[in-house]
Parts: C-alpha cells; sequence; structure tokens
C-alpha cells in the first residue's frame, strides 16, 4: 500500500484557489492520476497551466462585464463569483 500526504504535495506548489480546486477534483475522482502527477513532478505545471487558463478567461470575463456597462469594480467582482462557483 502506498500512502501520500496531500497537504504536504499541495503546500509545496504555488496555487490559486482554481487549480487547487481542480486538483482536489482530480484527487477525488482520479487518484492514480493525482498520485502519478505528484510523484513526477508535473502537478506544478498542471496547476500553472489552470492559471494561466484561468487568468485568460477572467479578463473576457471582465471584458464582457465592462461591455455591458457594469464599472471595473463590479464586473472583477462578478467573475471572481463565476470562478467561484465554475470550481
Amino acid at each position: 500500500m502506498f500512502r501520500i500526504k496531500c497537504e504536504e504535495v499541495e503546500a509545496a506548489l504555488r496555487t490559486t484557489e482554481q487549480s487547487l480546486a481542480k486538483l482536489h477534483k482530480l484527487l477525488d475522482e482520479k487518484p492514480i492520476e493525482y498520485v502519478a502527477m505528484a510523484l513526477s513532478g508535473e502537478m506544478q505545471a498542471y496547476c500553472a497551466i489552470e492559471d494561466d487558463m484561468v487568468k485568460g478567461m477572467f479578463g473576457t470575463i471582465v471584458q464582457g462585464y465592462l461591455k455591458k456597462g457594469y464599472n471595473r469594480a463590479t464586473a472583477e467582482m462578478m467573475a471572481r463569483e463565476f470562478f467561484r462557483y465554475e470550481s
């Protein structure tokens, strides 16, 4: 039997709320893939790719709200809410 301390693995990573949520979802749904990434060192790359995608989408969503007439603060708040529920 093999055990991995997920909290220690994740503590060493640079993550955001979204990438951490994706990691937890991966752990729940595909634990073998989670362990394989942790052992191979690919987990940081996974988080970085996820974070880059979120940043790009965040900007696009903010721009959409700005075009609808919302001010920047409101548009950013609404985009953050979108990602909070999307994860």
